[in-house]
């Protein structure tokens, strides 16, 4: 009698707000690393798919200048998350995330973390 053990692989799936390394495409041409916040999995059912992932050095969110696109899980290294940044930086991500459909759990995350620097900064004085 043999007995066969199932095994199940378990994917890490990166949450939203979490800063990476990845590469960056421009048509079809890998552009090099840049730091990026994943907004999010690509598609919601499938976290195998990869990520949908904000290139926040690049200027306002948005696919027609490129600082918003896809990276695959593979091609991720996690670096820190958004409570690693400075106030002036959660600041700017904040901003240029602007209304950005699908940025709502990323926006929400560096609002708090946001305030919460400012408020330290306020007490220090």
């Amino acid at each position: 009698m043999t007995v066969t053990a199932a095994t199940t692989t378990k994917q890490n799936v990166l949450a939203a707000g979490t800063v990476v390394r990845c590469p960056r495409y421009i048509d079809g041409r890998n552009t090099g690393l840049r730091k990026a916040v994943v907004l999010g999995l690509f598609s919601e059912n499938d976290p195998t798919s990869g990520y949908r992932v904000y290139f926040y050095t690049l200027g306002p969110a948005g696919f027609a200048p490129r600082t918003v696109g896809f990276a695959f899980p593979g091609e991720v290294a996690a670096v820190g998350a958004v409570e690693d940044m400075s106030e002036r930086t959660v600041i700017n991500v904040y901003k240029g995330l602007g209304e950005f459909p699908g940025s709502a759990a990323v926006r929400s995350r560096l609002q708090r973390w946001g305030l919460r620097l400012r408020q330290a900064r306020r007490l220090a004085r």
